[in-house]
């Protein structure tokens, strides 16, 4: 990035918005109830984040892609419980009809 001085900006609310999400990670850990985040929210942030890895990396602002490569990590962390969750939900449901 040609002038770096602002970058504390974006370092500053990368920060924030990591301890916000952890707050969530330590709950989805704990509980294994993803049944309250849908696969839209789950695939917009992705996108989002996704792309400020790009923007940052492509300009070199360490600011704003580090957080965000934590937060893509976090959320596909969540994904992957909401997608083990899922599955044994289904097939918890086929064991109690007889199915399985």
């Amino acid at each position: 990035m040609s002038n770096p001085k602002y970058q504390i900006i974006a370092g500053i609310a990368g920060t924030l918005t990591l301890l916000a999400l952890s707050n969530l990670i330590h709950r989805v850990y704990s509980t294994q109830n993803t049944e309250h985040l849908t696969y839209t929210w789950i695939f917009l942030i992705l996108s989002a984040q996704s792309l400020l890895v790009l923007y940052g990396l492509l300009n070199q602002a360490y600011g704003i892609y580090l957080p965000a490569l934590l937060v893509v990590m976090g959320v596909s962390y969540i994904l992957f419980v909401k997608l083990k969750t899922t599955e044994n939900k289904i097939e918890k449901e086929l064991i109690n009809k007889n199915i399985l």
